[in-house]
């Protein structure tokens, strides 16, 4: 008996229901299907003769051979942690894995770096790369995407300028006037993403890491017809039992029961129940031994546990108070609560060093081992895709259209919220209303987000303008006129990012 191997085309999954009770024996309900798939592609089908073609062959095994894009694959951060976890990954045996980067260098460092550690590990996986973003986009099956425009020299001019005005942002990748211009510099290369994906792999799924997650995945949403989601690496701690158990409730992870449900909006999301298994509230002890004075705050005055919570105090201008004078750029600042505004000097140091060790990795000057990179603990897309691929119904948390999951959050907002996964594609789970004061900000950020996936697309000054004026760092620190002039000393500083909004 010889086994022997054939290509099949053609083969689908079937879509499998997922039944309601399940979650709601947890007090959940899951809510309509968002990104239900039924991937065609190619297979690999693996036979077995029972005595010669006549007697016919019974199926041992048939594996999908799974294609993943990544936008953005010259990242000398982010592309090494997915390798080793496409490496580890049994169900992405066999796949294709394509680096799409309009960087030529870096690309071809990221493919050396691959291709080695492939060979080391003598993992089933073949690397592909090209500057060409519709050609990488050809029959994916699934496409992350992770763009930084302008890098850090636009990422310090997001939030130094600001900071002239009164406006100090902790990081600025979200919200607030930097967040508004990062969203200003990707989203147009996104949609771009989402159109040519119409075109040559209309079924794929899109998940983004690109901040700010919200504004791109809902300028996705809304100006393609791609089924896309946006991914957080701080959205892994609802499911993160050692994260929760050191370092908030000193107890052991296996005693508690999650994933804890989440709700809120990326960067500004919380566990919203925390229970252990017996069914004891975990929340009174977490007032007890939280230390954070941002989630203590939360947690004391409002019942739920920010998770992302440098991140927090972004969304709430109250919060973002100084304890110390701003005294220039390669200082930063310290703020009420601890939080430190990026030294973008410590920044570029840091990434240097890295990516130092990872391109003398790629050339053999250093010994290359999957122990060197990145666990990449919070990059939780390979569990998603191996939970669509093997219908695992897993529950992980998902930034996705709202569609009542929040029912205080507007419909069409995005939100980031617990999700069923299956191979029936990715669900969000109703998990009620927010408290009141939280969702009316968010709200603010929400309307703020929308005119500013317009401004976006259209590069429309006015509508930027509003878009400014809703957002509410901006509308609690400075006057009409003052928000006028950092938007157009924002724009002109990265007037070669966007085009759109220096057409004649």
């Amino acid at each position: 008996m010889c086994p022997c191997i054939f290509p099949v085309l053609g083969i689908s999954f079937s879509v499998s229901s997922l039944s309601d009770a399940l979650y709601k024996g947890r007090g959940w309900e899951v809510s309509s299907n968002l990104g239900a798939a039924e991937h065609a592609g190619v297979f690999w089908v693996s036979f077995i003769s029972l005595g010669g073609l006549d007697h016919g062959c019974r199926i041992l095994e048939v594996r999908r051979m799974t294609k993943i894009t990544i936008i953005g694959g010259g990242s000398s951060t982010f592309t090494p942690q997915l390798m080793r976890l496409f490496i580890e990954s049994e169900v992405l045996s066999g796949s294709t894995i394509t680096l799409m980067d309009i960087d030529e260098h870096r690309l071809r460092v990221m493919e050396s770096l691959s291709r080695q550690l492939i060979r080391k590990e003598n993992a089933d996986l073949r690397v592909e790369t090209t500057t060409d973003q519709r050609e990488s986009l050809v029959d994916a099956d699934f496409v992350i995407t992770a763009i930084a425009v302008g890098g850090s020299d636009a990422w310090e001019v997001d939030i130094e300028l600001p900071a002239k005005y009164g406006v100090y942002m902790p990081v600025g990748d979200s919200v607030g006037p930097g967040g508004i211009m990062r969203a200003f510099r990707h989203i147009p290369v996104l949609v771009s993403v989402g159109r040519d994906l119409e075109e040559v792999s209309p079924d794929a799924i899109v998940f983004n890491y690109t901040n700010p997650v919200t504004a791109n995945t809902l300028a996705m949403r809304r100006y393609t017809r791609v089924n896309s989601f946006g991914l957080c690496s701080c959205s892994s701690i609802p499911r993160n039992g050692k994260y929760l158990s050191s370092r908030i409730l000193g107890v052991d992870a296996e005693d508690l029961a999650l994933p804890a449900p989440a709700g809120g909006i990326n960067h500004c999301s919380a566990i919203l129940e925390l229970r252990f298994k017996d069914g004891a509230d975990a929340f009174p002890l977490a007032r007890e031994k939280v230390e954070n004075p941002v989630q203590r705050h939360f947690l004391e005055n409002y019942g739920v546990l920010p998770y992302c919570w440098s991140h927090w105090i972004e969304f709430f201008p109250t919060l973002c108070k100084l304890e110390e004078e701003y005294r220039g750029r390669l200082q930063g600042l310290r703020m009420k609560y601890g939080i430190h505004v990026h030294d973008m000097k410590r920044e570029r140091e840091r990434a240097k060093k890295w990516e130092t060790l990872v391109k003398n990795m790629a050339l053999g000057k250093e010994e290359i081992s999957l122990d060197v990179l990145p666990s990449g603990e919070s990059i939780e897309v390979v569990q998603i895709i191996e939970a669509i691929l093997e219908n695992r119904n897993e529950i992980f948390v998902v930034n996705v259209p709202n569609d009542g999951a929040i029912s205080n959050l507007p419909e069409d907002a995005v939100v980031e919220v617990s999700c069923a996964v299956g191979r029936y594609g990715i669900r969000p789970i109703r998990v009620g209303e927010l408290p009141d004061s939280i969702a009316a900000t968010l709200r603010s950020h929400i309307a703020a987000q929308k005119l500013t996936v317009e401004a976006a697309v259209t590069g429309d000054r006015d509508v930027a303008y509003r878009a400014f004026l809703q957002d509410p760092q901006v509308s609690s620190r400075l006057s009409l006129d003052e928000a006028g002039k950092l938007l157009d000393e924002m724009l002109n500083a990265h007037a070669e990012y966007l085009p759109r909004f220096f057409k004649s």
